[in-house]
């Protein structure tokens, strides 16, 4: 079904705002928090472990909260 009185060049309208880098934000000029969650990522970044899924990331969220972990994983 036809859109009356769209322009055709017209970008679409996403429903996810895009992020933008701030290419002025360093060490000194951010937060202390800020400036420990960098720590925090570069060091995720320079190991080698593989990211989890969401599956794992739910059993470990159970595990750590005291959950019931069936013996087959699920």
């Amino acid at each position: 079904m036809a859109q009356p009185n769209r322009n055709p060049n017209q970008l679409p309208v996403l429903p996810i705002r895009q992020t933008e880098i701030k290419t002025w934000l360093t060490d000194e000029t951010m937060s202390p928090l800020g400036r420990e969650l960098m720590k925090i990522a570069r060091q995720i970044e320079a190991s080698d472990d593989p990211a989890l899924s969401e599956a794992a990331i739910e059993q470990e969220l159970l595990k750590r909260k005291g959950g019931y972990l069936q013996e087959d994983g699920e």
